[in-house]
């Protein structure tokens, strides 16, 4: 049977247009790829409230969240 996880991740960008994406580490699953900020929603967290948490222990940055840009199931 297959896991599902739910994650988040953000789309920021700045007043220039310029989008934020950082470079997974070497030593992480899927290493040296780009991707967008985020992380695992929390059992009984929503996904607003999952991704504040997780640019706040990431990037210690509070974010305003705006909308739902996509939501994607994607199997590994």
């Amino acid at each position: 049977m297959k896991k599902t996880v739910k994650v988040v991740a953000a789309i920021i960008e700045n007043d220039q247009n310029e989008i934020l994406c950082a470079l997974r580490s070497p030593q992480m699953a899927i290493p040296n790829m780009w991707e967008f900020p985020g992380g695992k929603v929390e059992p009984n967290e929503d996904i607003f409230t999952a991704l504040k948490r997780e640019i706040q222990e990431e990037l210690h940055c509070e974010i305003e969240t705006k909308e739902l840009h996509n939501d994607n199931t994607h199997e590994y």
